[in-house]
């Protein structure tokens, strides 16, 4: 296990062309219909170019949905998440081909969860796909629970993962990747310990000082901070690290793109909700009645955030950081 890796080594062209000429057979229309009846899957045709070097995939505020980031350079081409199943993979297979002609492919996976990694079966076989040794074991530990349990809520759902087959990641880590696509486009993936998950990552690129923020953002929404969070602490100091890279674009995993103002204010709410829950622990208050007092008080002092049901989960955890 290194502490970095730096990637550049070539790969098949040969195993990659027979892919491509497989998905080719597909009929572009029957595709996009089917694509367009599944609330879960990714969607062809909607690609918008964030940089000189970076487009987006955006998932449209849809739930279940991540926000796809492909990254081109002269010499390679890098995913980050995959969207559910084969469709998910395959869309996305897709619109990096309609970007370059690489025939190098790379994939970071941002967690665990089923619609950053199960279309991972569909991206060309050459594909190395980079994770933190960390990730690793959330996906042994996890992924097929999440799968399991997606399956049984809904058609939809079990139609976006049928026949689910995981990969094995190719390449792990433990701090961070470096990965060099060409033409001096640099791809840094930054493992920086548990957070919301044990796995999670950011994605930084240069030259273009693009940030996919993963789990450690949301689009000036309320993180879910489930009872299995492995630490709230780090995600907050998680934060600064995020802010001193600099960046000029920031995509998080769900919600419309933003600027680096988006690292500032989602540490002000955040901040601002633990100074509140020590407040009322302090006063005695227990955890709901805490999370019920915070949830009117910043509905009325962040009007323009999303998800307040969020912020009772948010507030146990700040209470179990302190005895």
């Amino acid at each position: 296990m290194r502490q970095s890796a730096n990637l550049s080594q070539a790969a098949s062209v040969v195993i990659l062309a027979a892919s491509m000429m497989g998905l080719a057979a597909a009929p572009a229309i029957a595709q996009e219909k089917t694509t367009k009846s599944n609330p879960f899957f990714v969607h062809e045709g909607i690609t918008k170019r964030l940089s000189e070097h970076v487009w987006e995939i955006p998932d449209e505020s849809r739930p279940g949905v991540p926000n796809v980031a492909i990254v081109v350079g002269t010499r390679a081409t890098l995913i980050v998440d995959t969207g559910m199943g084969q469709h998910g993979g395959t869309a996305v297979t897709n619109e990096a081909r309609k970007l370059s002609k690489n025939t190098e492919f790379y994939l970071a996976t941002t967690d665990f969860r089923p619609e950053h990694i199960t279309g991972g079966q569909a991206l060309p076989p050459n594909t190395k796909w980079v994770i933190p040794a960390a990730q690793k074991v959330d996906i042994d530990a996890s992924t097929w629970k999440y799968i399991n349990s997606f399956v049984s809520r809904s058609a939809d759902l079990a139609e976006a993962l049928k026949d689910i087959k995981l990969r094995d990641p190719d390449i792990l880590f433990d701090r961070t990747a470096r990965i060099d696509l060409g033409g001096g486009v640099i791809v840094n993936l930054l493992w920086y310990g548990p957070a919301r998950t044990a796995g999670d990552i950011a994605v930084f690129v240069e030259p273009d000082r693009f940030l996919h923020g993963g789990n450690f953002l949301g689009s000036k929404a309320y993180p879910s901070m489930p009872d299995d969070t492995p630490s709230v602490g780090n995600w907050l100091d998680v934060l600064d690290k995020l802010e001193a890279l600099q960046p000029l674009i920031v995509l998080p995993n769900h919600g419309p793109v933003r600027d680096a103002t988006l690292i500032a204010s989602q540490r002000q709410v955040l901040r601002d909700l633990q100074r509140r829950a020590m407040q009322l622990k302090s006063e005695g208050k227990t955890p709901e009645q805490a999370g019920a007092t915070l949830t009117a008080e910043f509905d009325v002092k962040y009007t323009d955030w999303k998800g307040l049901s969020n912020i009772p989960g948010i507030v146990r955890r700040y209470y179990e950081l302190t005895p």
